[in-house]
C-alpha cells in the first residue's frame, strides 16, 4: 500500500472552515500583538481585514433572499483577504520570534493529509481531435499514469508514462482510409512506480482521413 502526502493549504476553501480559522486568528493573535512577537502594523491590518470579511459574510448571510449581490462582494472582497493573508504568512514565515508552535495556534500552518492509493485509479477520457485520440484524466496528486493501449483487435503492445494531466497519440495509422479504434487502460504512478487500480477500458473511433 502507497500511502500519498498531500500538502493541505492552511487557508480553507470553504467558508465554515475559514470562518473558524479567522475566528481563532482573532482570539489569539492580539497576545502575540502585546508582548512584541508578531508584528503590531501588520498584524493589526491583517486582523481588521478578516474583521471587515466577518462582516461582509455575516450580511451576505442575513441578505440570502437577496444573495446573489451580496455573494459578489463577499466574494470579490474574501479572494483579496485571502491573497492578503497568503502575503501575511510569508512574512511571519521569515519572523525569528514566531515559533512553528505559535503559527499553528494561529493557524498559519499547512498541513499534510495521508491518502492511500489503493482504490484509485485514473478517470482516463478520450476524443479524437484533429485526427488523433486525444486522452485526459486527473493527475492531482499523482505524478502522472502509465498508460497502454492498442489498436483495433491488435494486442497491448503500446507503453508510455504521462506525466502531464493529457496526452495526445500521434502514432501513425494502420490504413488512413478506414476507421481505426484505439483503445487504452492506465494505472496511477507515484515515485516511480504503478499504484493503485486500473482504469476502466476506453476506446477512441477515428474517422477515416479521404
Amino acid at each position: 500500500m502507497v500511502q500519498i502526502i498531500i500538502k493541505k493549504d492552511f487557508i480553507e476553501s470553504n467558508e465554515e472552515g475559514f470562518a473558524q480559522k479567522r475566528d481563532n486568528f482573532l482570539l489569539n493573535a492580539p497576545k502575540y500583538i502585546e508582548s512584541g512577537i508578531l508584528p503590531k502594523d501588520a498584524t493589526d491590518t491583517i486582523i481588521a481585514e478578516l474583521q471587515a470579511d466577518e462582516t461582509r459574510r455575516n450580511q451576505k448571510n442575513i441578505d440570502q433572499k437577496v444573495s446573489y449581490d451580496s455573494r459578489k462582494i463577499y466574494v470579490s472582497g474574501h479572494n483579496q483577504v485571502s491573497k492578503n493573508l497568503r502575503e501575511y504568512k510569508k512574512m511571519i514565515d521569515n519572523t525569528p520570534l514566531v515559533t512553528p508552535e505559535i503559527k499553528l495556534e494561529l493557524g498559519l500552518v499547512n498541513e499534510d493529509r495521508i491518502e492511500n492509493s489503493n482504490n484509485k485509479k485514473p478517470d482516463l477520457k478520450g476524443k479524437e481531435v484533429g485526427g488523433v485520440p486525444h486522452l485526459s484524466f486527473t493527475k492531482f496528486p499523482f505524478d502522472g499514469i502509465m498508460l497502454y493501449g492498442k489498436i483495433n483487435d491488435g494486442e497491448y503492445n503500446f507503453q508510455t508514462t504521462v506525466r502531464g494531466s493529457s496526452f495526445d497519440d500521434t502514432r501513425p495509422r494502420i490504413n488512413p482510409k478506414l476507421t481505426e479504434v484505439r483503445e487504452y487502460y492506465a494505472y496511477y504512478m507515484y515515485n516511480g512506480k504503478k499504484v493503485g487500480k486500473q482504469s476502466e477500458i476506453i476506446r477512441v473511433v477515428l474517422s477515416p482521413i479521404e
